[in-house]
């Protein structure tokens, strides 16, 4: 028997794949058994679990990103230990990340090496990333404490690149899957539709504006969080991606489904009563409607649609939520943070205040705390970058915006069919409403802004092939 499991193990002729599963079993079982002594069984059963998980994602990574995928939308869905609060969406995308590190290091030491030189990475904007980081790093010289400083720039700012651009860059590279991912994100955006629908038909008042969707707790349980923009965030992602399932489906009843569930969507989203979302599905449709008729334009189509782009929001704002408390309070309270963004800019219009400062900045200022109290991160990238990373910051978060945005433009003029030009006219929708949403939000380094990107750029490498 020995000699047997000698041979298993150092004769090149077995399959290393399977002498890597043995191995891990063996760990697993002598871990075990080694630390039951002295080791709570609870956390010996987590380590146990946490070496199979990685074991299935280092053979089929695609699996943590599906998982990333649908967790997606659950930021308020955490691990909590203490003063350590992580979401299961950003502990998912680190176990994948570090299973393709381990997969491809298995490779580059057992595979013929001329197959290594066929690997093939896919890096989207990480010239303009790699500036960002730099930036970034340089105002952390105007922090105070450098360690939580050090710690922001790795998670979230470098975090959202490694893990919500790349990943899906590199995992979605056929057809199959990258439908899969969009079935995934409908599955993911249902859910959040129908806990937006169920607070509006439970809710009860005397006012309009209390029959809104915001996310509905579970027993308690609410995985979602945040307010009404919460769910107008991923809704108006989850749209126009369910256009592109349509686009390709070729039976009529699969189309039918698709067609209910974006006017489902479409209408939770109204019922947010988010203006951001409302200004983002106008801006979305927008540019469903230019791409799809822009060989058939004149000036007055033109000047109609500038008109009806600027009446609409405004008379909607003055009819229906000018009057309304609470939103004069918060318009009162971006109004006043953007201003004292725009005063701690001048204090370092070069490189910032230093990372993660905007909300302590805002904390001393008098005027702001006795108006509102706690206070709160700043609702739109401009002003967080321009106050904690200066110009610079700013210019270079904004240089990786646009480039990543030609290569919408790029992909969707080398598309040679009709059907792929209108899949990649879906994702800029996407790609757009995301960058409108972020001014007015604070999810400009989190899944929600980065990982509906990263999948977008997959889409339209695929599709302009």
């Amino acid at each position: 028997m020995s000699q047997f499991i000698k041979n298993f193990f150092t004769k090149k002729e077995v399959d290393h794949t399977l002498k890597l599963y043995l191995w891990v079993v063996v760990f697993v079982a002598g871990f075990s058994l080694m630390a039951i002594s002295f080791i709570q069984p609870t956390y010996i059963l987590l380590v146990d679990l946490l070496v199979i998980i990685m074991v299935v994602l280092v053979e089929y990574p695609r699996l943590g990103l599906y998982g990333m995928i649908l967790f997606y939308p659950f930021l308020n869905w955490q691990l909590v230990r203490g003063s350590i609060n992580v979401p299961y969406v950003d502990i998912l995308a680190s176990l994948t990340l570090l299973a393709l590190i381990i997969r491809h290091a298995i490779r580059f030491f057992y595979s013929d090496k001329q197959d290594n030189k066929k690997t093939r990475y896919e890096l989207p904007g990480l010239l303009m990333a790699l500036v960002f980081f730099a930036v970034c790093a340089l105002s952390v010289l105007n922090n105070q404490e450098l360690v939580p400083a050090f710690k922001y720039l790795l998670r979230p700012i470098v975090f959202f690149y490694l893990m919500f651009v790349l990943i899906p860059s590199n995992l979605i590279n056929s057809k199959q899957i990258f439908k899969t991912a969009l079935h995934l994100f409908l599955i993911s955006g249902l859910f959040v539709a129908i806990s937006g629908f169920l607070s509006v038909i439970l809710s009860q008042g005397p006012s309009w504006f209390v029959y809104r969707a915001v996310p509905f707790s579970f027993a308690g349980f609410n995985p979602i969080g945040g307010n009404h923009n919460a769910i107008a965030e991923i809704l108006i992602v989850i749209i126009p991606l369910t256009l592109i399932l349509y686009l390709l489906s070729t039976k009529i009843k699969q189309r039918g489904w698709y067609v209910l569930a974006i006017l489902f969507m479409t209408l939770v989203l109204l019922l947010t009563f988010s203006r951001s979302g409302w200004l983002v599905l106008l801006v979305e449709l927008l540019i469903l409607y230019i791409m799809r008729y822009k060989y058939k334009f004149n000036r007055y189509v033109i000047v109609a649609i500038i008109f009806l782009l600027v009446l609409v929001p405004v008379l909607t704002y003055f009819t229906a939520w000018h009057q309304v408390d609470w939103i004069k309070s918060s318009n009162s309270n971006r109004l006043l943070l953007t201003s004292l963004s725009f005063s701690h800019f001048l204090d370092h219009p070069i490189i910032g205040n230093g990372l993660n400062t905007f909300q302590s900045l805002v904390g001393r200022t008098f005027i702001y705390t006795v108006e509102f109290g706690d206070p709160l991160e700043s609702h739109g990238f401009v002003q967080k970058l321009l106050t904690e990373t200066g110009i610079l910051g700013f210019l270079s978060f904004v240089g990786l915006l646009i480039y990543l945005g030609s290569k919408y433009l790029k992909g969707y003029a080398k598309a040679k069919f009709l059907t792929n030009k209108r899949i990649i006219t879906c994702l800029m929708m996407v790609f757009v409403g995301l960058v409108l949403f972020e001014l007015f939000s604070t999810s400009y380094f989190v899944a929600n802004m980065w990982l509906p990107i990263g999948v977008g750029l997959a889409g339209v490498k695929l599709y302009s092939e």
